[in-house]
C-alpha cells in the first residue's frame, strides 16, 4: 500500500546559479514516530509502564529503569554486531521481511513492559524479555532509517531530522500528559507498527533480491582503525547528549505546566528554523562537517543554563535548554547520515559504529548524573560540575571528529569493492548461457516438430488421395502444418527477448564497474555517482535535473562538484576518463 503525502521543497541558489534543494516528506513523520518510541518506551518508562527504577541516591534527579538499562546495552550490542557482519549479511540488513519483524518485536517487547512491574520471577523474565527484544528490535529498525536517509542529499536530511525531533517531542507530551495509564503504554507499544509502513513504502527491494546492480557501492574501508576512529568523539558526544536527553525528557518535559509545553513546541521550532539556516546558508565546498561549526558553539552555551533548567525555575533557561537539546538530537542523526552520503559509506556500519557508542555514552551520562555525588567528586566545580563536564565532553568530541583527510586514509587504497557487481556480472553470464541453451533446446523442437508436421502432411495428402481424412483429424478441415507453422514466433520471442535484455544487462553492468571505479577513486558522494552515472551515459542536466527530481540549480551543483573533484572540466573529458577505465579494466583481465 502506498502512501502519498504532501512534499515541501525548497531550494536556494547563491549569486553563481549554484543551489542546494532539500525536500521534507515522510522520512519525517515515519523517523518522527520511531524517535517518540525511545522517548516513551525508554525515558517515559517509569510513568508508562510503572517500572522499577534503578537508584544510587535519594531523590535523584535522574532515573533509570532496569528495563532502560537492558534495552540500550542489547541495543549497543545489536548494533556492533550489525557492523560486524555488515556485508557479509547485507541481504538480511535490507530485506522487507526483516524490517516487519523487527517492528513486531520491537511492539512485543514494549508490551511485555507492562508484566516486569510484576514481583517475583514473572516479572524479571518479564523485564529482561522487554529489554532484549526492543533492543534488537528497535536497532533493525534504526538501521532501515539510516539506510533510508542515506539515499538523500544533506539539505533534505536536515529539513525531515528537524521536523522529526519535534513530532518526537509532541508526541511524547501527548503520550504523558493526555492519555492515562494504561493507555499512553499501548498507544507507545503501537508506535513501531504505525512507522512500519512509513518505513516499508522508504525501503526498496534489495537489489540482491531483485537482481539488479547498485548504482553505487559503499567504500571498502579499515573498519577497525575507522571505528576506534569515530568511537571516541562519539561515546564523549553521547555522554554530552545523555545529560540534555534526561533533562529535557525526564525533568522538563514531565512537567505539567502548559507554559513549559508551549515552550517545547517553540524550541522545536526555533532548533528547526537554525538548522535550516545553517545548511542553506554555509558553504559546504571546503568543509563536510560543515553544520558542527555554528552549532556546536551554540549547544555549548546552552549548557550554562542546564543547572538552573534542571530546576525548572526559569522559562528562558528551559527555552534555551530545549532548543539546544533538540539541535543536538538531529545534528547527531544528520552527521552519520552525511558522513555516509558524502563519502559513500556503508550506512549499516555508519550508522551501526556511532549509534551504538552514542547509546554507551549516553547511558554513561545518565548513570553518573543519578548520582550527583560522583559528579561532584570528579569535578571542583561544585553543582556546576556536571554542565562543566558536559561542556568538556563536548568540546573535545568536537575536536576529535574524523576529518577528511582521516577517512581517506580509512579508505582500502586500490581495493574496489565490487563483489556486488562482480556477482551481478556473473548472474547475468549464468542467465545469458540458460537463455542460449533455451534457444537451440527450442530450436531442436521446432525442427523435430516440422520433420513430424512434414512427415504428418505427407501421410494426410496420401489420405487425401485415398478419399479418408488423416487419422487423429478430428474433423478438422485445416491442415496440422497451419498450427505448427504459427507456434515458433510464440516460443521464439520470448527466448530472444531474454538474451537481449542479458546481453544489455551485461553491458551495463560492466558500465557501472567503470563508473564505480571513478568514484571510489575520487570519494564521489552517493547523489554526485547517481549524476555521474548520468552524465557518463551522455544525458544532460535537464535529463538529469527530471530523472533525479531535483531542481536545475542542484543538478548544476552537483555538476560542478563532481567535475572539480575528478579535476575535468566538461562532459567530454568525462567520457574520455570512463573510456580510459574501460582499458584498464580489459588490461587487467588480460593480465
Amino acid at each position: 500500500m502506498d502512501i502519498n503525502l504532501p512534499r515541501i521543497s525548497i531550494t536556494v541558489n547563491d549569486s553563481h546559479g549554484m543551489g542546494a534543494q532539500g525536500e521534507l516528506s515522510t522520512l519525517s513523520l515515519g523517523f518522527g514516530l520511531h524517535q517518540a518510541w525511545i522517548y516513551t518506551a525508554m525515558f517515559g518508562a517509569n510513568r508508562l509502564f510503572h517500572a522499577e527504577p534503578l537508584s544510587f541516591q535519594e531523590n535523584a534527579q535522574t532515573l533509570v529503569s532496569c528495563f532502560l538499562l537492558i534495552s540500550i546495552v542489547t541495543f549497543g550490542l545489536s548494533l556492533l554486531f550489525a557492523v560486524v557482519t555488515d556485508q557479509k549479511h547485507l541481504k538480511f540488513y535490507t530485506a522487507k521481511r526483516v524490517l516487519a519483524g523487527a517492528a513486531v518485536l520491537t511492539a512485543s517487547g514494549t508490551f511485555a513492559a507492562f508484566a516486569g512491574s510484576i514481583s517475583g520471577a514473572f516479572g524479571l523474565f518479564a523485564t529482561v524479555f522487554a529489554g532484549i527484544s526492543t533492543g534488537i528490535g528497535s536497532a533493525l529498525l534504526l538501521l532501515f532509517w539510516g539506510t533510508a536517509y542515506s539515499r538523500h542529499s544533506a539539505a533534505t536530511i536536515v529539513m525531515n531530522t528537524a521536523m522529526a525531533i519535534v513530532i518526537a517531542v509532541a508526541i511524547y507530551s501527548f503520550a504523558l500528559h493526555a492519555l492515562p495509564y494504561p493507555w499512553a503504554g499501548i498507544f507507545t507499544a503501537l508506535l513501531p507498527l504505525l512507522e512500519l509502513p512509513l518505513l516499508w513504502q522508504l525501503t526498496p527491494v534489495s537489489y540482491a533480491v531483485r537482481h539488479a546492480v547498485p548504482i553505487f557501492n559503499p567504500l571498502p574501508v579499515n573498519k577497525g582503525p575507522f571505528s576506534l576512529r569515530l568511537a571516541l568523539p562519539m561515546l564523549l558526544f553521547g555522554f554530552a547528549l545523555g545529560a540534555l536527553r534526561s533533562t529535557s525528557l525526564q525533568i522538563i518535559l514531565p512537567s505539567s505546566d502548559p507554559i513549559t509545553q508551549l515552550l517545547a513546541l517553540f524550541a522545536g521550532g526555533a532548533a528547526t528554523v537554525l538548522l535550516l539556516i545553517t545548511v542553506f546558508s554555509l558553504d559546504r565546498r571546503n568543509s563536510w562537517d560543515f553544520l558542527f561549526r555554528p552549532l556546536i558553539p551554540f549547544i555549548a552555551v546552552t549548557l550554562f543554563f542546564l543547572p538552573s533548567a534542571a530546576l525548572n525555575d526559569s522559562t528562558f533557561s528551559t527555552l534555551v535548554l530545549l532548543t539546544g537539546y533538540m539541535c543536538f538530537e538531529a545534528l547527531m542523526w544528520v552527521f552519520f547520515g552525511e558522513m555516509a552520503q558524502e563519502f559513500r559509506l556503508s550506512p549499516i556500519f555508519v550508522f551501526g559504529v556511532g549509534r551504538s557508542c552514542l547509546a554507551f555514552g549516553s547511558l554513561a551520562s545518565v548513570l553518573a548524573m543519578s548520582n550527583p555525588s560522583l559528579v561532584a567528586a570528579i569535578t571542583p566545580f561544585g553543582e556546576a560540575g556536571g554542565a562543566m563536564l558536559v561542556m568538556a565532553c563536548l568540546i573535545v568530541g568536537y575536536a576529535l571528529l574524523p576529518r577528511v583527510r582521516d577517512i581517506r586514509r580509512a579508505v582500502v587504497q586500490g581495493v574496489h569493492n565490487s563483489n556486488a557487481i562482480e556477482s551481478f556480472n556473473d548472474q547475468v553470464n549464468q542467465e545469458t548461457q540458460a537463455a542460449c541453451e533455451a534457444q537451440q533446446g527450442q530450436e531442436g523442437q521446432q525442427d523435430q516438430e516440422e520433420q513430424e508436421d512434414q512427415a504428418a502432411q505427407g501421410g494426410a495428402d496420401a489420405a487425401t488421395a485415398e478419399g479418408k481424412k488423416p487419422e487423429g483429424a478430428g474433423g478438422s478441415d485445416a491442415p496440422a502444418s497451419e498450427a505448427s507453422e504459427d507456434a515458433p514466433p510464440a516460443t521464439e520471442a520470448p527466448a530472444d527477448a531474454d538474451l537481449a535484455q542479458a546481453n544489455r544487462a551485461r553491458r551495463s553492468g560492466r558500465f557501472r564497474t567503470q563508473c564505480e571505479i571513478i568514484a571510489d577513486r575520487y570519494l564521489l558522494s552517493r547523489r554526485e555517482t547517481e549524476v555521474m552515472f548520468l552524465l557518463a551515459k551522455g544525458y544532460n542536466a535537464a535529463f538529469i535535473q527530471d530523472k533525479l527530481c531535483i531542481s536545475k540549480s542542484t543538478a548544476k551543483t552537483h555538476i560542478g562538484h563532481i567535475y572539480r573533484k575528478l579535476d575535468i572540466h566538461n562532459q567530454q573529458e568525462l567520457l574520455a576518463m570512463v573510456e580510459k577505465t574501460r582499458e584498464e579494466l580489459l588490461e587487467d583481465d588480460s593480465r
